[in-house]
């Protein structure tokens, strides 16, 4: 059964999860300026702290979701796969502040980067304890985004004014965000398979 606001515990663990990320995102950051200013090139960090700061930092949000609610988890369906995707969401808003590391000189990039993975964390916050119509909105947010990478690595289109290369940070986010977009699909479709034995149980009982 999906809970309606979070514990203490998940709260607690899940700030604490999201400012290992942001301390990360930083560090990498300083990184970024501290190469620019020695050699003036451009910086893409290193891949494989990203990932496991990324990795670490979901880590520890969901160890306060598993000690709180371990046995509904397995019981529960819909709950677990909402704490899936708020993970996946938080997982991929790390992995847009990397991206806006390494596009810190160009504005529409970096920009676009920065809006999204502050929505991202706001998203992985509210989804465990939102309404269920907001599904939609999480899907579109996460279909947007896996268009845009398609399309700005297939054609040149303004405001960016040249075709983006395929990297590995943007890979791993794409399939981050496929997994989030299946993840949705079908707990959209166990929902409306709920809905329809709810309503019929209704009429049956009614007649």
């Amino acid at each position: 059964m999906r809970r309606e606001k979070p514990t203490i515990t998940e709260l607690s663990f899940f700030f604490c999860g999201f400012l290992v990320i942001v301390v990360g995102w930083l560090a990498d950051l300083l990184g970024v300026f501290e190469l620019r200013a020695v050699s003036g090139g451009h910086s893409t960090g290193t891949f494989q702290l990203r990932i496991f700061l990324t990795m670490f930092g979901v880590a520890f949000a969901t160890i306060g979701v598993a000690y709180e609610n371990f046995p509904e988890i397995l019981s529960d369906g819909e709950m677990a796969k909402r704490y899936l995707v708020s993970f996946l969401f938080l997982a991929d808003g790390s992995l847009h502040l990397y991206a806006l590391n390494d596009h810190l000189g160009e504005a529409f990039p970096a920009a676009f980067f920065g809006v999204f993975s502050g929505l991202q964390f706001a998203a992985a916050f509210l989804i465990p304890y939102a309404h269920r119509d907001l599904d939609w909105v999480w899907l579109g947010i996460t279909a947007f985004l896996i268009a845009a990478y398609v399309v700005t690595r297939t054609v040149s289109v303004w405001p960016i004014g040249y075709i983006e290369d395929l990297d590995a940070l943007g890979v791993i986010s794409k399939v981050v965000e496929v997994l989030t977009a299946l993840l949705l699909l079908s707990l959209m479709q166990s929902e409306r398979v709920a809905r329809r034995k709810t309503t019929k149980a209704a009429a049956a009982s009614g007649r």
